[in-house]
């Protein structure tokens, strides 16, 4: 429904608006401008544009919108009427995302361009940018010959202005920041927070900076500019490479699973008690759980660096509950991939996965603290030292028995690529690698599921 929106113009523009016709009697002490369609600068406009594409997409495409994301949709195509009644019989021929009116989509050339067609028929001529374009401020960056894509916010970056204050040098580093220079500090901290999209190898150090935000002193400005020079000088970009698989034809759909690689920092804040936790979530070549532990190619789909949800008392409990933060957003992104294999679900078959298992690309969550792996998979589950977190240990242990998530993985501390989003200190060469498409394994892992799975695999 419609909500009622009036307005008045500056004083300037009356004599303006008189000159129209059937306004030469405006009164400004005794009428408001009445707006009878949702206009530009209301927030009714996004929305009801945003209504009006729904109803191309869907009503005249046959899109649908995700489960997890209402602007993400999805077209399947089925060849037969047994397809259409198997889940996993239908074949992805198109993926759009929407921002308003910035579009972005990929798929079968044809089925792109019919989807094109039926949208300007409706909005008119659209600017139309293929392989090398800029959308939501993240450049995009296709190679026309192996369709794989880049991701970055270089020239971004590179406009970031620094924090720029006599006081930078005049004052010693422990003193607040003056109005000025506090300003300036929100405005790069801003700034430079957008860059993440595409940097989760600074995103640890902006996270530090934000809590700062409230009141800065001369060091953190410092820092700041440190943080937004390396960047500028180190050009880094998110780089999605071509999954194939050995033994199917090219092009043909490949097994996949989704590493949902978990780290925490036990190293809190004096104030608040809470300490830092990451996640990375790739998802990699192979569905075997012998794939889930060695390397392979994969897409970086999503990651955290931020802080705890809870105050944590111990390394322990801090692993712990990061591990189960991190499987919990991990189902969103197993939910979007199942509907991007099989097509839309409902809520209550998400549900049902979601407590039985049964997702199209299995997952498995990635700890490098070896007592909450040993805790976690044990005969018996007994309660920790901080017993208030036994209840986490049993919910993660319920999650594979039930088969909802694959394995539990326990990885060597020097290949967890998590650990550049909890700390500043260590390498950013493993996420690096995981930006340019490739997750090492270079020590043993040890993976765990429960042996009535694995016998039923085998019998199967």
């Amino acid at each position: 429904p419609l909500r009622e929106v009036n307005f008045t113009l500056p004083t300037y523009a009356n004599a303006f608006i008189r000159e129209l016709p059937g306004w030469k009697d405006f009164d400004p002490a005794t009428e408001v401008i009445h707006c009878e369609k949702p206009g530009t600068g209301c927030n009714d406009a996004p929305r009801c544009f945003s209504m009006k594409l729904s109803q191309v997409t869907k009503g005249e495409l046959g899109m649908k919108a995700c489960t997890v994301d209402n602007e993400l949709c999805i077209l399947h195509e089925s060849h037969s009427a047994e397809a259409k009644k198997s889940r996993y019989g239908k074949r992805l021929v198109c993926v759009m995302a929407k921002h308003v009116d910035d579009l972005k989509r990929c798929g079968e050339y044809h089925v792109i361009v019919d989807v094109l067609e039926k949208i300007q028929k409706v909005f008119g001529k659209l600017k139309i940018e293929w392989n090398n374009f800029t959308n939501c401020g993240v450049r995009h960056k296709q190679d026309t010959t192996t369709k794989e894509v880049t991701l970055d916010q270089d020239d971004y970056i590179k406009g970031i202005k620094l924090c720029t204050h006599p006081d930078l040098t005049g004052k010693k580093p422990e003193e607040l920041a003056c109005t000025e220079l506090h300003q300036q500090y929100w405005s790069v901290t801003g700034a430079i927070a957008y860059a993440i999209l595409t940097r989760p190898d600074i995103a640890v150090f902006v996270a530090a900076l934000q809590r700062m935000s409230h009141a800065p002193t001369v060091i953190h400005c410092k820092r700041l500019n440190s943080v937004v020079r390396w960047a500028q000088r180190n050009p880094k970009g998110i780089q999605y490479v071509q999954l194939e698989q050995s033994g199917r034809p090219k092009g043909s759909t490949v097994d996949t699973h989704l590493r949902m690689i978990s780290d925490a920092a036990f190293k809190k804040e004096e104030d608040s008690g809470h300490s830092m936790r990451g996640a990375c979530y790739v998802r990699c070549l192979g569905g075997t759980t012998a794939d889930m532990v060695k390397t392979v190619k994969g897409h970086l789909l999503d990651f955290v660096a931020r802080q705890q949800r809870r105050v944590t008392r111990a390394t322990f409990t801090s692993e712990l509950q990061g591990g189960c933060d991190t499987v919990d957003k991990g189902f969103l992104l197993l939910q979007v991939l199942d509907e991007l294999s099989s097509g839309r679900s409902t809520a209550a078959e998400a549900i049902q996965r979601r407590e039985y298992g049964g997702f199209a690309v299995p997952g498995a969550l990635y700890l490098d603290a070896l007592s909450v792996f040993a805790s976690v998979t044990a005969t018996f589950v007994k309660t920790p030292a901080d017993n208030g977190v036994l209840i986490h240990c049993l919910y993660l242990r319920e999650l594979l028995d039930n088969n909802v998530i694959h394995a539990l993985i326990w990885q060597d501390t020097r290949d967890m690529l998590a650990d550049g989003l909890t700390k500043g200190s260590v390498d950013r060469k493993a996420i690096h690698d995981c930006m340019a498409g490739r997750i090492d394994v270079l020590h043993e892992c040890k993976p765990w599921r429960p042996k009535h799975l694995d016998k039923k695999s085998l019998d199967n």
